[in-house]
């Protein structure tokens, strides 16, 4: 419409008037693109979104960009128009998600192009795994490629064309900006609608060609030993860990190793106490932070998140069971005790996450020597020497090239214990600290938890009320399994939900780490109903998902979800469901199928996950 606007013009003004008129108009054109945003179909769209239960999702309520959920009634008005629709795939955990939302999303002319060329549609990839896994499966298969946030572009049939992992504002390093992607599927569009659905049709021809049966493995042992060493020689002897940076705890994996052989346990308690001693282990609230930015674990990425406490709570528990020493068992308790104050309410719920990584939370969790100094008076000097507090601030220049923590310090036990009187006044001192990290604003949270992140903290507390004879942690157990029966399961047959406040159903995941849970507890409190639960959970999962000829869960049920484009595997973040079932107990004869898929994937010499580790080795 613009075009022939201006070549009608043209016919009546001289080029020079143009030209000029072009210069006078450059100046409003973002004013102009504000009032088309402003118009009543983005009110609308927004309003939409500012009522999602989705923190990701409400956060793009009021942006330039006109999102309409993922919903039946936009489907519909996509299938029955003309345009493609856009769709991008992000969480509230995701630094990369926000990044594209607040550089991307908030350009004017980039917003314009999308309103005007696309259907947008936004998803949190938690509330609705069975598309995420189809994106993922899109991008895996065709474009080799992975990770989140995703976008991809589908016909108005709901077919995908085009898609992208992470994609920068702007060209760099070669990769390909997201204005360039996203003109290039617009155009392609415009100019030829056929063709974008041939290319389509191909890739749905490539999602849903069958995949290969898993081959009968009989050398698991052998397999297990080859994945160890793979994984052995990757350790940090120095540090503790796996690889390079950024560097992850790794909870199935240490598990998995601690059984394994000498080396394997050596290098998990190596890791441990290291862990336990680093930053990673916020020595405040005793919480882990999902991982490090760097080798040394000196700098925590600023979240942590209740399945994470979870899983490397259970890691210490079997430390502590293997080796008898309370250190690991005090770790493990920490975990456990952030998760159920930070995260927890007294009806056995649990929020996600807390999120420290927007910039302005970045002090939220770093001291200067002076604030230490402030807050403790005359016991700062040996504090200071005690949790690692310099001057100039503990983290380095190479660790910190943007100079976020500049002068600040992240506190970690520097010193060994010393006597009980000493170690009273330090505990003391951190209460202090606390105390005042109290009052600063507190880093955003993600008030949804899943019911895998449910069934992992269940499953964590009762393995810890049971080993560590704790009848206040089998008390909370009691109380998160009763709100997975009462929030979480909806019917006797054990039909689960996603999400305790919505209707969204429940993940392969979920349903096996829920089962887990119900295991954990029933083994914790001699409860034949918590038994009696996860059995019906595994059938469940086994029903709706199993796929038994090649072993694996698929993410969406056979009755497939409005607008899935195809039954993906579920895969995705560790745990997986896979390993969860198998760890739950699943019956004989998916458990055997699993085995076998998860075995016959083992690669020489590849560093397998170690979540399928764990559960081929129990």
């Amino acid at each position: 419409m613009r075009s022939r606007q201006k070549k009608s013009a043209a016919l009546v003004r001289p080029r020079a008037a143009v030209v000029r008129g072009r210069a006078l108009m450059k100046p409003l054109l973002p004013g102009i693109v504000a009032l088309l945003l402003l118009s009543p179909a983005f009110a609308r769209a927004a309003a939409g979104l500012a009522d999602s239960p989705s923190a990701f999702v409400r956060a793009q309520a009021h942006g330039p960009v006109q999102w309409e959920p993922w919903s039946e009634d936009t489907l519909r008005r996509a299938r029955a128009g003309s345009k493609p629709v856009y769709v991008f795939v992000g969480d509230f955990l995701s630094e990369l998600s926000r990044a594209t939302s607040q550089q991307s999303f908030a350009n004017p002319e980039t917003a314009a192009y999308l309103n005007q060329h696309f259907v947008c549609v936004l998803v949190d990839r938690e509330e609705n795994p069975a598309l995420a896994a189809a994106v993922r499966w899109y991008l895996q298969t065709v474009k080799q490629t992975d990770g989140w946030p995703a976008h991809v572009w589908l016909t108005p049939d709901l077919q995908p064309y085009d898609g992208g992992g992470y994609l920068p504002p702007t060209q760099e390093w070669g990769a390909l900006s997201f204005p360039l992607v996203m003109r290039r599927a617009g155009e392609a569009w415009t100019a030829d609608p056929a063709a974008c659905r041939r290319q389509a049709a191909q890739a749905m021809a490539m999602l849903t060609a069958p995949g290969p049966a898993p081959g009968l493995v009989t050398d698991l042992p052998a397999r297990l030993e080859r994945a160890a060493a793979a994984w052995g020689a990757t350790f940090d002897a120095a540090h503790g860990g796996f690889g390079a940076a950024p560097k992850s705890p790794e909870s199935e994996l240490l598990r998995f190793l601690l059984g394994q052989s000498p080396d394997g346990r050596a290098q998990t308690l190596a890791t441990l106490r290291a862990l336990q001693q680093s930053p990673v282990r916020d020595p405040l609230d005793g919480g882990f932070f999902r991982r490090a930015v760097d080798a040394a674990w000196r700098v925590p990425y600023r979240q942590k998140t209740l399945g994470d406490q979870a899983r490397i709570a259970l890691a210490y528990l079997d430390a502590a069971a293997a080796t008898g020493d309370d250190a690991f068992a005090a770790a493990a308790r920490g975990a456990l005790d952030y998760a159920r104050q930070r995260l927890g309410a007294a009806d056995g719920h649990f929020a996600a996450a807390e999120d420290a990584t927007a910039a302005q939370d970045a002090g939220y969790y770093v001291w200067t020597a002076a604030e230490i100094d402030a807050a403790l008076g005359g016991a700062a000097a040996a504090f200071k020497t005690a949790y690692g507090v310099a001057a100039a601030g503990n983290v380095s220049a190479d660790d910190d090239p943007s100079g976020t923590y500049r002068g600040r310090n992240f506190l970690f036990r520097a010193t060994p214990p010393g006597d009980a009187g000493a170690e009273a006044r330090l505990t003391a001192d951190l209460q202090k600290l606390r105390a005042v990290r109290d009052r600063r604003p507190a880093p955003a949270r993600d008030e949804r938890a899943t019911a895998g992140a449910h069934g992992l903290i269940l499953a964590a507390l009762a393995q810890a009320a049971r080993q560590l004879h704790d009848p206040a942690l089998l008390a909370a157990a009691g109380h998160t399994f009763a709100f997975v029966q009462q929030r979480l399961v909806t019917s006797p047959a054990g039909d689960g939900r996603r999400f305790a406040d919505g209707g969204e159903p429940a993940a392969p995941a979920d349903y096996a780490a829920l089962a887990l849970g119900c295991r954990e507890f029933a083994r914790a409190a001699h409860r034949t109903d918590a038994d009696a639960l996860a059995d019906r959970l595994l059938a469940q999962a086994d029903t709706q998902f199993f796929d038994s000829a090649r072993g694996i869960y698929l993410a969406a049920p056979a009755t497939m979800p409005p607008g899935v484009f195809v039954r993906a595997p579920a895969g995705g973040d560790a745990p997986a469901a896979e390993a969860l079932a198998l760890l739950a107990g699943a019956p004989a004869g998916p458990a055997a199928a699993m085995r076998q898929a998860l075995a016959g994937a083992l690669s020489d010499g590849t560093a397998a996950p170690g979540d399928t580790l764990l559960a081929l080795q129990r």
